[in-house]
């Protein structure tokens, strides 16, 4: 892939497959180092506790490990849960990692979801706002090079250009202007459906493009850093599969929503149904051209769950994006610089190139969505909810 495309292009895996730990971490470093070499700009993991919804709870440690196997590509958490860390551990092994990497870290925050997560480490979810607020001042701090404590000693090892790197993810336009007015990078979910008070799934029947849109438009407006070393920063997760054909295409994501839907109930399913494009190249070029939130966004970080067709079907829809919707996807001229009207951050746009937040109910995930594709037996299809990404078979 050597388009010059106008965002980076990365790829995220939740590390979901059915098999054992060793074999599941070394295919996650697979798809990272495919990633790398097929030229996407960086690769993302999530934190997940007792193998729920995700098999990593130490996404440092993997990073690491994806460090030492790759030269360029740019490692991001999207998410870590901060409420339940030390946050100046945190921060010391961020800065290691990030020693390590050769200054590769991007380093995703959210205030986590699930009330078990928080049970297992003795807390309640009840103030983790304001725990999140004071941890992430922590993990600041002590990357900016502040004493530790008073008359102490900074941070070892320093790591001060890992402040430009920090990002929050958030379902709400308050969590968006908070990222602003700190200074961080906006991490938008790949569905726009979480969890509601009661726990039951709360979906929304807008173009995920739509409904991020206000979003991403009040985090550019409330940026307000013209003498910072970094530039506003939108990374957008999308739930995308490609595969040669629409009818292979629909099998896998009904196969995978199927399984969706039997793990986290049919509210869930329908949701993610909405917000994932399983399709041809084709197809998928057309559904990330109609996202409206797409020419906003500094990154796209792409995802094959909820379908999860198995490692050598997400390798192939990697290849075959890098090699067929890629190309289609770029700008006519280079990213504007910082400040212009797009709010894309300037330089490293390129595929060369260098959560949760808790808002009226919802939380995100790790990452974003795709406008309406996907499908789910006994649904829509592989089309449906918002606008067919690939058609429902006859």
């Amino acid at each position: 892939m050597t388009a010059q495309l106008p965002f980076r292009l990365g790829v995220f895996t939740r590390l979901v497959d059915e098999v054992p730990p060793p074999e599941l971490y070394a295919r996650a470093l697979e798809l990272l180092t495919t990633a790398e070499e097929l030229g996407f700009a960086s690769g993302w993991v999530a934190q997940h506790h007792a193998h729920q919804e995700g098999g990593l709870p130490a996404p440092l440690g993997f990073l690491a490990a994806a460090a030492a196997r790759t030269e360029r590509l740019r490692l991001g958490t999207g998410i870590i849960t901060l409420p339940l860390e030390d946050p100046l551990r945190l921060a010391e092994d961020a800065a290691v990692l990030d020693a390590l990497s050769g200054g590769r870290l991007e380093l995703g925050f959210g205030t986590g979801g699930g009330a078990t997560a928080f049970a297992l480490f003795g807390r309640s979810p009840e103030g983790r706002r304001e725990r999140y607020a004071q941890s992430l001042r922590t993990v600041r701090d002590a990357l900016g090079g502040a004493r530790l404590i008073p008359g102490g000693p900074p941070l070892f090892p320093p790591a001060p250009g890992l402040t430009g790197r920090l990002w929050e993810a958030t379902f709400g336009r308050a969590g968006a202007v908070r990222a602003a007015e700190r200074g961080n990078g906006l991490l938008l979910a790949r569905t726009s459906a979480g969890p509601a008070p009661d726990s039951r799934p709360s979906p929304t029947a807008a173009p995920l493009g739509d409904v991020q849109l206000p979003l991403a438009q009040a985090y550019l407006d409330r940026w307000r850093h013209p003498g910072a070393d970094t530039a506003p920063r939108i990374g957008l997760s999308r739930s995308v599969y490609v595969a040669p054909t629409r009818a292979e295409a629909v099998a896998d994501a009904e196969a995978g929503l199927a399984r969706y839907a039997a793990q986290a109930g049919p509210e869930a399913a329908r949701a993610a149904r909405n917000d994932t494009c399983a399709g041809t190249p084709d197809e998928v070029l057309a559904a990330l051209r109609a996202d409206r939130t797409l020419p906003l966004a500094t990154d796209l970080i792409l995802q094959v769950h909820p379908v999860d067709p198995g490692h050598e079907r997400t390798l192939r829809s990697l290849r075959l994006f890098a090699a067929e919707v890629a190309p289609g996807l770029c700008g006519d001229e280079a990213p504007p610089a910082a400040g212009a009207p797009s709010g894309r951050a300037s330089g490293g746009a390129g595929t060369g190139g260098d959560g949760r937040e808790r808002e009226g109910g919802r939380t995100p995930g790790n990452g974003g969505g795709v406008p309406g594709r996907g499908g789910a037996p006994g649904g829509e299809g592989a089309s449906g909810g918002r606008g067919a990404c690939a058609e429902r078979p006859s």
